[in-house]
């Protein structure tokens, strides 16, 4: 008799088991589904996102801030002068070791450097996603006189 009483608590805990789960489950089947068609829709991303930055480089006077407090040493300064003349002749970032911290952006005195809502940098190769902000033909650097694609989010030290 103890076989029986020990198969049947095992079905009935695998029933109920089950049942529980289902109860999960089930609600799920008649809610509108959460899918985004990627390439075609875009996800809404919060005004803090941290994406690829967004660097203007009539505003940069080359005092290296960015590059030195970032933790990777991803970012690569070369100028000729600094200060308000200064003329920037390459303004690398190697995405293959950035974090997206965020911290280039914080000691910037001229604030010419912020995090942007793009996300999605792809390439077959380690040298397409180093990208020289200093290249005018650069669709992420913005002039002077450009308005910013989306708000900037003001960082708040808590």
């Amino acid at each position: 008799m103890r076989g029986f009483s020990e198969w049947a608590f095992r079905v009935w805990n695998g029933l109920k088991t089950t049942f529980v789960g289902l109860g999960v489950t089930v609600p799920y089947l008649f809610r509108r589904p959460y899918t985004l068609q990627y390439p075609e829709e875009l996800p809404d991303l919060p005004p803090t996102e941290r994406g690829l930055h967004n660097f203007e480089i009539d505003k940069c006077i080359a005092c290296d801030q960015c590059a030195k407090i970032c933790p990777v040493d991803c970012i690569t300064i070369e100028a000729e002068a600094k200060g308000k003349h200064a003329r920037i002749l390459k303004y690398e970032i190697d995405y293959t070791k950035c974090l997206f911290c965020a911290l280039c952006c914080e000691p910037c005195p001229t604030e010419c450097i912020h995090m942007g809502p793009t996300f999605d940098l792809v390439g077959y190769t380690r040298d397409e996603v180093i990208i020289n902000y200093a290249d005018r033909d650069n669709p992420r650097t913005f002039s002077g006189d450009e308005k910013m694609p989306y708000e900037v989010a003001p960082f708040v030290r808590k």
